[in-house]
């Protein structure tokens, strides 16, 4: 009996290791201070205002259709959490809750404590299919849970930060499940789509080369029942992800406006996987392009020393065959079109940028698509290496000699990411310890929000200088707003809202209940157009209309009318 409790809790022992290893490493790497649910000091600035703004309006928005949708956060362009990037899956799980979290209340630190853990269980069983050894595999982890593109990503993008979703593809792609595999990829697929966009178009590319590779065993049977459970996969998968996208928003912004610019600027420098971007004590640096910091993809020296030593095993003939199989060419294809993407169509190597000719149509539709970071893509290629790398080594060395080289190499990863990621932590830390941002405060503040419904930009922008400042005022009196940042609007609409409320403001017909700010070039316009009733003023480095607020301007303030 003690040898069998003995072997039980070693068994749960294996199982919560990787758990730990997850929760170390987010303790390490950001002091833990994003946890408190409280603490939204850390995220009051650009791309993390805009996630957490984004969800902040949505818990005290209405219900409506579709669910994700939130038209406080954006007036009559409309956004929602999916384009806010606030992490659908988190959001819309939450919001029902709303009237029972504290106020403020955030679940981003939360989120990122959840993507290490995933990160960790799922690097755990994908190396487990290599080697059955604990301490193989918990150093084999250090390399998923410090990957540099991984933790480059702590830096603003919330969302980004789940690669787990990446590595359980490659964990379906590589131990199919014995049944139900089609559920599994529905769960796996759909929600990659409430997390991020460019995780669901990696985690679907995953998908595909699944399906070919199940798809080629069967070639040569022309039955229905061979076929047809690859066919109700695709429109299973298909159907629920497109449900979700729907519930979500996706559908809210229409084509025309998914298009954005940066294809081809936001890609992959070649020899970006050695290129360490600052993070390397070693030294290793390449020039890039300047949009190529969206393809920070550096292994880190212990990682391509690990590339290497597989590739020399495999070329050495120590790894003969794929004793496993299993199909892999499905998954290589999948990797390699991802990777041309990244790098495509301008090809940087080093400080040199050519030019790789694209067929005129496919190059003027990506030129358009939504996914315009395409330096991002490598991802999966990346993940896939290193599992790789792993599988290689594992089966060339016997377990003391792998366990040897591998404490060598993760030695070797942590001196040379150690300064990196030293500094990068303290950023991390100060930035959640980070002293209240500034607001707008005072007697007319106060009392605008109360009076007013609706807090607008003239002319409407996305992206605003200082707008999170306007948006934190609006979401403190619970006013919808223009004053936004949003991934993709609805620019037909957007475009008729700019030009209808210039117009107004031109024709001294501003909304009564709306308190106006204006920018330079329609500080004039409105001021001559304004009615007797109506103050503009400039106040706390803001210039105001306020409908109906009478003559009575805040003694702080500068009258603009006066002077005409």
């Amino acid at each position: 009996m003690s040898s069998a409790f003995s072997n039980r809790a070693m068994s749960l022992w294996r199982r919560l290791l990787p758990v730990f290893l997850g929760v170390a490493v987010f303790v390490l790497m950001t002091g833990g201070n994003m946890l408190a649910p409280g603490n939204v000091s850390w995220l009051q600035h650009q791309d993390l205002a805009q996630s957490y703004l984004g969800w902040a309006f949505y818990r005290h928005g209405p219900w409506g259709w579709p669910l994700g949708a939130h038209p406080s956060y954006g007036l009559e362009f409309h956004s929602s959490v999916f384009y806010s990037d606030s992490i659908p899956l988190m959001a819309m799980a939450l919001k029902p809750f709303s009237p029972w979290l504290p106020e403020p209340f955030q679940y981003f630190g939360l989120w990122v404590l959840m993507c290490f853990v995933l990160q960790a269980v799922f690097a755990w069983r994908l190396l487990s299919l290599a080697t059955p050894g604990a301490v193989a595999r918990t150093l084999g982890c250090v390399f998923f849970l410090l990957a540099p593109p991984l933790l480059f990503r702590l830096g603003g993008h919330m969302a980004l930060f789940a690669h787990w979703p990446i590595l359980a593809a490659l964990l379906l792609y590589l131990e199919p499940l014995p049944r139900r595999q089609d559920v599994a990829w529905t769960c796996l697929v759909a929600a990659s789509m409430v997390i991020h966009a460019y995780i669901f178009v990696m985690v679907a590319a995953v998908w595909a080369a699944d399906l070919l590779r199940r798809a080629w065993t069967v070639r040569d049977d022309r039955s229905v029942a061979a076929w047809l459970p690859l066919m109700q996969e695709v429109a299973q998968v298909v159907a629920v992800t497109v449900a979700v996208a729907w519930l979500a928003g996706f559908f809210m912004v229409p084509g025309g406006g998914m298009g954005a610019s940066g294809f081809g600027f936001y890609k992959m420098n070649l020899l970006a996987p050695v290129n360490g971007g600052g993070w390397s004590w070693f030294g290793l640096q390449t020039p890039q392009a300047l949009g190529e910091y969206e393809g920070f993809n550096y292994l880190g020296v212990g990682a391509v020393l690990l590339c290497l030593a597989a590739a020399a095993a495999q070329l050495a003939g120590a790894l003969k065959k794929n004793d496993s199989g299993l199909t892999v060419w499905p998954l290589l294809l999948a990797a390699l079109g991802l990777t041309l993407l990244a790098l495509t169509p301008h090809l940087g190597i080093g400080a040199w940028q050519g030019t790789l000719p694209l067929p005129g149509a496919l190059e003027r539709k990506l030129s358009h698509s939504s996914i315009q970071s395409t330096g991002r893509l490598f991802w999966v290629a990346y993940y896939a290496l290193l599992v790789w790398a792993f599988f290689a080594l594992a089966r060339a060395l016997p377990s003391r000699a792998f366990i040897t080289v591998l404490v060598v190499l993760v030695s070797l990863q942590l001196l040379d990411l150690g300064p990196g990621l030293v500094r990068w932590r303290q950023q991390i830390v100060q930035r959640t310890q980070a002293d209240e941002a500034s607001a707008l405060r005072g007697p007319f503040w106060d009392a605008a929000g109360e009076r007013y419904k609706r807090l607008r930009l003239v002319p409407t922008r996305v992206l605003a200088p200082n707008w999170e400042v306007l948006a934190r005022y609006a979401l403190k009196h619970r006013m919808p707003t223009d004053a936004v940042q949003v991934a993709r609007a609805n620019w037909k609409v957007f475009n008729r809202v700019h030009d209808e409320q210039l117009k107004r403001l031109a024709e001294g017909r501003p909304e009564e209940d709306t308190l106006y700010v204006l920018d330079a070039d329609s500080v004039e316009v409105a001021t001559r157009a304004a009615r007797a009733q109506d103050a503009v003023f400039q106040l706390d480095g803001w210039t105001v209309l306020a409908p109906g607020w009478g003559v009575d301007v805040p003694a702080e303030a500068m009258d603009l009318k006066s002077g005409l």
